[in-house]
């Protein structure tokens, strides 16, 4: 029997000692747990899986921004190569074609 104590709640598990490490696929034996303590350690770990899931997904948002980022910073590199003008002018033409008015264009 293991005792634990923490924030003045008991934690008792009844443990068999001749229970194996699970490596053989036997789940058989039981072991009883605090019902209230146990809910209470399963919120936690739920609550760090998520974290770490969402900080993984957080990651992987970034990396594929900054490899947008990185193709477009190539292809206006190559461009400007090609085309001799800066990479400012080749964002201002077509902002300026798609926001004057046909009126204006004429």
């Amino acid at each position: 029997m293991v005792s634990n104590r923490n924030q003045s709640q008991a934690f008792r598990v009844l443990a068999n000692p001749n229970v194996s490490s699970g490596k053989d696929g036997s789940k058989k034996d039981v072991i009883m747990v605090d019902p209230v303590e146990a809910k209470r350690l399963a919120a936690k770990q739920m609550e760090r899986i998520k974290a770490k899931e969402k900080l993984k997904k957080r990651r992987q948002i970034e990396a594929i921004n900054g490899a947008w980022a990185m193709i477009g910073l190539t292809a206006g590199l190559v461009i400007e190569g090609q085309t001799g003008k800066s990479i400012l002018t080749q964002v201002y033409i077509p902002i300026r074609f798609f926001l004057l008015t046909p009126s204006q264009t004429m």
